[in-house]
């Protein structure tokens, strides 16, 4: 294994601990985001694994400049949520900022591709947990796919994601 990775993994736990991912260490949704994210190079796995470290435990892009540089540090700010009071207004701040990213630049292409594994690991977990997230995604699938997805990029992963919630509509 990559030894930036392995620094990743070992911030993120650190930064993490403590915190849950229902009732499972928040450790297990970074790794499943990093699984989903390894086709696509070491860069997109350490920011699976950092892309909710500034928005969840006030770590300074400073740091993850000094850590792992420009790349991962600008693609991790890209795709952590403001903190703007409620979730309608996030979803839509963030969505406004991903949506004019332009895949031709290193960091926003990581961004986009860890953002679309990112929530393809949520709603995988949706549907085995007792709380009813699974919904809430569906009805953002719309904007969500609008904002982040870049014909060619991680088409697997869009399949998947379109899938698993055009599923839900049929049932």
């Amino acid at each position: 294994m990559n030894n930036r990775y392995l620094k990743a993994c070992t911030l993120a736990r650190a930064k993490h601990k403590g915190q849950m991912y229902g009732d499972l260490p928040y450790y297990v949704h970074l790794e499943a985001v990093s699984r989903l994210a390894s086709p696509f190079g070491t860069n997109a796995m350490i920011v699976a694994q950092l892309h909710d470290v500034m928005e969840d435990t006030g770590t300074g892009i400073n740091e993850l400049i000094s850590d792992f540089g420009f790349v991962v540090a600008d693609a991790v700010k890209y795709i952590s949520d403001s903190q703007l009071p409620d979730r309608k207004a996030r979803k839509e701040e963030i969505n406004g900022r991903l949506s004019v990213l332009s895949p031709d630049e290193e960091s926003a292409r990581i961004a986009l591709i860890v953002k679309a594994c990112d929530r393809l690991a949520n709603v995988r977990a949706s549907l085995s947990c007792k709380e009813n997230y699974y919904e809430q995604y569906q009805m953002e699938h719309a904007d969500f796919r609008k904002a982040v997805y870049r014909q060619g990029l991680c088409e697997a992963i869009w399949w998947e994601l379109d899938n698993l919630l055009r599923h839900s509509e049929a049932s």
